[in-house]
């Protein structure tokens, strides 16, 4: 059978060579692809709220449905459209008028601090602490260094997938123990997002008697998770961590500007989510 040309112009004049119906879906599918990386470079890919490999099937499904139909010409559209929006993100200064609202930074006051509390993040098959989740520890362990806090609280990230689980516990101990011997930690356990571990320390503060901490964070993650933790009634100190992954407030590379876009993305998602479960 014969469908569209190869680049979908079958409309008016043929223009370009008139393949067979299977080559049209292949490109499409092909096409599908390449859009659902787009997406997920621009960090998109977050909000669709699926497994990666299941969104990509899905692409190369529904672009190989779509090429032989009238609908074919959109997946160009599209692709181009979200090449452009790369493109913005990357070379231009748009993304650094996105990123002040999600970073908040307190001066630090007079009002004692009774703790300094450090909300999770990735971790290895090997509960290794990876990337932000290390940057946020090391940033705590300076603080209670620098203003010597007497309590430190963490949350325990768990692999569920292994058996038995792994989980990052021992690999915190070891790097508090590393850089403050002696002193003294709390954990809290299974916490999921950000809502349950302010949930879980807003209790070991009412617990403990702390009435006001330090809560350290990513930077694009600092301003949601203080509101949130805000919100259980405890005071908060918020500071966030310094981060190695990409440059927060420099933003000289065209990689770290995607990076943040990215964050944006996803905080501007969860912010309007916490606020329509009246979290925030």
């Amino acid at each position: 059978m014969i469908g569209r040309d190869v680049f979908l112009r079958g409309r008016g004049a043929n223009v370009g060579i008139v393949a067979p119906r299977w080559l049209v879906r292949l490109c499409g599918a092909m096409l599908a692809f390449g859009i659902s990386a787009l997406l997920e470079t621009l960090g998109l890919h977050s909000l669709i709220g699926l497994p990666k490999w299941i969104a990509q099937l899905m692409a190369l499904g529904l672009g190989a449905l779509l090429a032989p139909s009238a609908l074919g010409g959109a997946l160009w559209l599209l692709g181009g459209v979200l090449t452009l929006v790369l493109m913005l993100v990357m070379y231009t200064p748009i993304t650094r008028a996105m990123v002040a609202p999600f970073i908040r930074s307190d001066a630090p006051s007079a009002i004692p601090v009774d703790a300094v509390l450090v909300l999770s993040g990735g971790i290895t098959d090997d509960g290794r602490l990876t990337g932000q989740a290390l940057d946020r520890l090391l940033t705590a362990l300076a603080i209670v260094q620098r203003r010597g806090i007497a309590q430190l609280a963490l949350s325990v990230v768990e692999q569920t997938h292994f058996k038995p689980a792994v989980n990052s516990e021992a690999d915190q101990r070891a790097l508090v123990a590393l850089a403050l011997p002696g002193a003294s930690v709390r954990f809290v356990r299974d916490v999921y997002s950000t809502y349950d571990e302010a949930i879980a320390f807003a209790a070991l503060a009412r617990t403990n008697g702390w009435r006001r901490v330090i809560l350290v964070t990513s930077p694009m993650h600092s301003a949601r998770a203080c509101a949130t933790m805000e919100r259980t009634g405890i005071s908060v100190e918020c500071r966030p961590a310094d981060g190695r992954d990409y440059s927060v407030y420099r933003m000289g590379s065209a990689e770290d500007r995607r990076a943040l876009f990215k964050d944006v993305v996803y905080e501007m998602a969860a912010l309007t989510l916490y606020r329509a479960k009246g979290r925030l």
